[in-house]
Parts: structure tokens; sequence; C-alpha cells
């Protein structure tokens, strides 16, 4: 099956048969708290406001398809179509925020809980095909997510050990954690939170006037080079072959 991720139809119809294949058969739901196996599933970095961001981020996925779609140049007929089903999916979604059980979510919208039949979830799927037809967000995929996520780790480990100033390196350190937690929820969120961690940390580098000790420790380069593989890739056009290759480059430094 094609998933489309390069629209929120798309990457809410992965999540939700990604949380089914997960825990397929009805006990095992029936003992999961939804937002539970959602964060498990994502990965969180951030203690209790990665949470709280996985879960508001997941929550959110079915107005956001509702936006796409009425942003559409279609008739209010067409757009109806492409959202049938979608209530049913908004409130099992509800059962997410309100810490209902994984089979209470998916029977919101599939019979007996059995997401790959349900008639809502193919909707999803036919959703995602037309915006991806429409209005394509940029998209990084699964194995340059992983380079991406294991480029950030070693940052984050190299800032950690580095002889830097308490306050240069708290503030690098936590904005490295927070582009971590954005890489992590490029699966269900898109990567326009990635491109504003990026531009986050950016930013405090200059606030923090953290140059010169970067330098100093010899990270200046490396964290330059980070940056711009990451910019490059957020930028629309950027293909994966290329995005590969900065990336294994800078691994490999």
């Amino acid at each position: 099956m094609a998933y489309y991720l390069d629209n929120p139809a798309g990457r809410l119809h992965k999540l939700l048969l990604d949380l089914y294949t997960a825990f397929p058969n009805d006990q095992q739901q029936k003992s999961r708290q939804a937002w539970v196996a959602i964060v498990e599933l994502v990965g969180n970095e951030l203690g209790l406001a990665g949470e709280a961001a996985i879960i508001s981020g997941a929550v959110a996925l079915p107005a956001q398809v509702r936006d796409a779609v009425e942003a559409l140049p279609e008739d209010d007929e067409r757009k109806e179509h492409l959202l049938a089903g979608l209530s049913s999916i908004e409130q099992g979604m509800i059962q997410v925020a309100s810490r209902g059980n994984l089979f209470d979510v998916f029977s919101a919208f599939a019979t007996n809980g059995v997401v790959p039949q349900s008639a809502a979830v193919s909707g999803l799927s036919h959703c995602s095909f037309e915006l991806h037809r429409a209005v394509p967000e940029v998209t990084v995929s699964e194995s340059d997510l992983s380079r991406i996520i294991d480029m950030i780790n070693e940052l984050m480990a190299e800032v950690t050990e580095a002889e830097l100033p308490d306050a240069v390196k708290r503030a690098m350190v936590n904005h490295l954690i927070a582009l971590l937690q954005a890489a992590h929820n490029v699966r269900f969120a898109g990567t326009q939170p990635l491109d504003d961690a990026l531009w986050s940390l950016i930013g405090s580098v200059g606030r923090t006037n953290a140059g010169e000790d970067l330098v100093r420790v010899g990270l200046w380069e490396k964290i330059k080079k980070a940056m711009a593989t990451l910019n490059l890739m957020l930028s629309a056009g950027q293909s994966a072959a290329q995005l590969g290759q900065g990336v294994a480059g800078f691994l490999t430094d």
C-alpha cells in the first residue's frame, strides 16, 4: 500500500494502521491506553512536554485534514466525498484525548476495531492521494529520517561532553532535544515543526554568542554542516539522494 505522507490525511492514515499493526487483537487494544501507544510509537525525547506535543499533534490531524480539503479548488460535493468518514475518526481521536483505550478509539470508526477493514480509513487513503496530487508538502524518507535522528543524537552527545560555558551548553542541548523530538514527530506532524526547531536552534546560537565557544571546542563547523544539511532538506525540491549524501557525509566526518 502506498502512503502519501506529504499531507495530513496520509499521515493520519499511516498512524492508525501502524497503531493497529502494533496492537492487532482486541485484548491488547483494551489493555492499552491509546495515548501511551501513540507516544511509544512516535518516540518521546522531552518527557511530559513531549507527551503533550505528540498527543495534541495526533489529535489535531483530523482537523488538519478537513482544513486541507476545504482549501482545495473543488466543489462542495467533491469535498464532502473526500471527507466521508472523517467525523467517525474525529470521534476516535476524542477518545485519545480523554485517555480511552485503543479498542474504543478503533471502534469509533472500524467495526470490532479492525482498522484495515474500515471504510473511513480507506477514505483517508483516497483523500491523501488527492491532497498529494494537489498540494504536496516537503517530505523526508524513513531512511533519511533515521539518519537525521542519528546525526542529531551525535551532535547532542558531543555538545554534552564539550567544555562549554553552562549557559551555552544548556541552551544548545535543550534546542537539540527539541530538534530531535521534531524529527520523531515528522511521522505525523510533517516537516514544518522540524523546520521551526531548526531555526530556533540557529537563533539560539546567535542569542547566546555561542559561535566562538563552539569554534574553540571544534564543534562549530560540524554544527554549521548539520544546520545546512537540514535546511537544504526542508527546502522544496531537495532530492532524497542529495539529502542522504549530505547526512552521510556529516556522520562520517
